[in-house]
């Protein structure tokens, strides 16, 4: 069934009338939003958590092809959601007024579109696509259908990233060139390993959760959490959480594109069956600056010095300024003034000093040094986007928003995967260097899906 003719059968009503969870709250019945969700796995489960904190949530139906994330969901919801194994019978459900889609990238773009043109209102998971060109249709259908789409870049809903950013373009660090991101791990060389290719377990619909994806076997390492170790279903870590991290330097540097992308790296450590990078490194263009990708899984040793004794490993944003540095994680943020050497009037002259700095030399600064911790993101990102249900106003992580920082991550990799730099005409929405890249901007359906906006 293509778009077209989902959209014919689902204005004809609905599947039944679904059974609902109210949570508890002084919230009339008229102001309740009923909610669904597709992809039921972990983030999934985490996004309905969070939703189901707010008092005018109803948990109306809950959406997965594998039985066992579906059985997980519905227990939040105390077994009172609908199930539904194809998420376009979901969308049929008039109870559904809002659907949170948390499915493997390759699925955002076209559970989102099918959302937005049944009237839903949607909260969907980053990165938004799996290429450049189904951003751009997300967008397009959003815009066409008047709805209010939140990406789940949560950094945005965060008090200390807020302040962060407001440092930044407030000018205190003064003029900024250069910007770092990284993301340093340590894993076991083997890795995923190498699980040979077997039958899917039993309640899973291998086939639908391929979806447009080409038609693979079954492999564990392909299913779950680690898909997006895969480019056919996600972006390996630059997409995973530069989405997260470019995001914020979008933010505070006011910019939407790069100019350009050069990226060179490999799997050079891990021997698992995985086929995007281990190690990656990313030059980033934009008008004035500078930005700086790294990507390592065999060190955790961050650009901030940090030896990264955190689950994360040592991850983070460096924004290099003439008047001073700020470093932002999701555990807080901290700025160091730039020192300038001054030396004293009349000091005497010596031809060798004990440390080189010279005689009679101290250092000042412009710049008060400060630092705030971390601050809650993902609750109040839920909350700005059902305030924003009912205002209709464009959410703090606008799917517009989603698309800019999602393009970056994938021009970084289609870099990589050409192995040449690569020329971004962002109002065109084209590489204009290298047609093999430019190729890499969209990508092939499996029959029968099909993408529109």
């Amino acid at each position: 069934m293509d778009r077209r003719e989902f959209l014919q059968k689902t204005g004809a009503g609905t599947i039944g009338a679904a059974s609902t969870l109210v949570v508890p709250g002084k919230v009339a019945a008229s102001d309740r939003i009923g909610v669904g969700l597709i992809g039921s796995g972990g983030m999934g489960r985490l996004n309905l958590t969070d939703f189901l904190k707010q008092p005018e949530v109803q948990a109306v139906a809950v959406c997965d092809v594998y039985q066992s994330n579906i059985d997980k969901a519905l227990a939040l919801t105390e077994g009172k959601a609908k199930i539904y194994k194809d998420y376009r019978r979901l969308l049929e459900n008039k109870d559904v007024e809002v659907v949170i889609i948390a499915t493997p990238d390759h699925w955002h773009p076209l559970t989102c579109i099918d959302a937005c043109h049944a009237g839903k209102d949607v909260y969907v998971e980053k990165p938004i696509s799996n290429c450049i060109r189904e951003g751009r249709l997300m967008v397009e259908a959003a815009r066409k259908t008047n709805r209010v789409v939140q990406v789940g870049l949560q950094q945005r809903s965060g008090t200390h990233f807020q302040r962060a950013v407001q440092i930044v373009q407030e000018g205190q660090l003064g003029r900024i060139h250069y910007v770092q991101c990284w993301n340093h791990e340590f894993r076991g060389r083997e890795g995923m390993g190498n699980p040979p290719d077997s039958d899917p377990p039993p309640g899973l619909d291998w086939d639908f959760w391929l979806g447009p994806a080409p038609k693979v076997p079954f492999n564990p390492n392909r299913f779950g959490g680690s898909f997006r170790w895969f480019f056919d279903y996600g972006g390996g870590k630059l997409a995973d959480w530069g989405s997260h991290l470019i995001d914020v330097v979008h933010w505070a540097m006011n910019v939407q594109s790069p100019l350009s992308a050069s990226s060179s790296g490999g799997k050079y450590y891990l021997t698992d069956n995985r086929d995007t990078p281990d190690t990656q490194e990313v030059t980033y263009e934009y008008p004035g600056f500078l930005l700086h990708y790294s990507v390592l899984h065999h060190n955790t040793f961050g650009h901030n010095g940090n030896p990264g004794a955190k689950p994360y490993g040592s991850y983070g944003i460096l924004f290099h300024g003439a008047e001073g540095t700020l470093f932002i994680d999701r555990a807080g943020y901290q700025v160091t003034p730039q020192s300038e050497a001054r030396t004293e009037p009349d000091a005497p002259k010596r031809d060798v000093v004990d440390d080189l700095t010279g005689t009679s030399v101290y250092y000042t600064s412009k710049l008060t040094p400060s630092w705030g911790t971390t601050s809650v993101q993902h609750p109040p990102h839920v909350r700005n986007f059902l305030d924003c249900v009912k205002t209709r106003q464009r959410p703090n992580a606008d799917i517009e928003v989603g698309h800019s920082t999602t393009t970056a991550c994938h021009l970084g990799n289609i870099s990589l995967r050409v192995g040449e730099k690569v020329l971004w005409d962002a109002s065109a929405e084209k590489i204009t260097n290298h047609a093999k890249a430019n190729a890499l901007v969209t990508r092939q359906y499996r029959a029968p899906w099909k993408l529109e906006s």
